[in-house]
């Protein structure tokens, strides 16, 4: 770029990680995928898919939307790298329906869970993990599509809200260490393994920028402390009263 005097305009100058910022996110998305996969190959991926033993028709739905979301993921990121914004921002509208999706189908299929296991004595707290990941997504979707404009906050967004539904993958990854925990603890031990993605955007963040960029920051503080309120309450009267509502749904 030149100015009218013909002399090169002085620009910004750009820290040397940031070039890498292409190549980062798409790892993760393979990494966030991968996660994914694994943690539900026993009862979905590898049980074939449509031919998986799943409770009904919405669970199977429920299991494509969701899967859907890591494929867009995938692909987003690949286009990114690639250059090719415009095919990104059309294949982003899929992504804004398929997320719009996700919450009323996960809310609908935890609701025909916690009918179904009605007889749990830990109800309260099964509930904890779905519903508390759906609220999660749906802000930090919500604020990622809000911020499409700002490619460095929109793509850190994106990927906490991922991050924040990582937890039931996980939960079902049976060689990870579980040290005898129980009850809310486990929770949090399944949510503490999903912390490692979050460990590495704020150290890629540190060494790219020399700064964590305002959405690493406030995404993660959000996730974190919004599962921590979740295992507080989950004793409490009014998430019995919830928890028995979504029950009356009878799905």
């Amino acid at each position: 770029m030149a100015t009218l005097s013909g002399v090169p305009a002085t620009t910004a100058p750009r820290l040397p990680g940031s070039r890498y910022d292409h190549a980062f996110f798409l790892a993760m998305a393979v990494f966030l995928t991968v996660a994914m996969v694994v943690g539900f190959a026993n009862t979905y991926f590898l049980a074939g898919l449509f031919r998986a033993k799943l409770p009904g028709i919405l669970i199977h739905i429920h299991g494509v939307v969701f899967t859907l979301w890591f494929v867009v993921l995938l692909a987003q990121s690949a286009l990114a790298t690639v250059h090719r914004v415009d095919l990104h921002r059309r294949l982003g509208i899929a992504g804004v329906v398929i997320a719009s999706v996700m919450v009323p189908i996960g809310m609908l299929s935890t609701a025909e869970f916690l009918t179904r296991m009605a007889a749990q004595r830990l109800l309260m707290l099964l509930a904890v993990m779905p519903i508390a990941e759906l609220g999660i997504f749906a802000v930090l979707a919500a604020a990622a599509f809000y911020h499409r404009r700002s490619p460095a906050i929109h793509k850190r967004l994106i990927l906490l809200a991922t991050v924040g539904l990582m937890g039931a993958p996980v939960g079902r990854m049976l060689f990870l260490p579980s040290w005898q925990f129980h009850r809310a603890a486990i929770l949090r031990l399944f949510w503490g393994y999903t912390y490692i993605f979050i460990v590495a955007l704020i150290a890629y963040d540190l060494w790219s920028t020399r700064k964590l960029n305002r959405a690493t920051v406030w995404g993660s503080a959000f996730m974190i402390g919004a599962q921590q309120v979740f295992l507080l309450i989950w004793t409490t009267a009014p998430w019995t009263a919830f928890v028995q509502w979504m029950q009356s749904w009878r799905i």
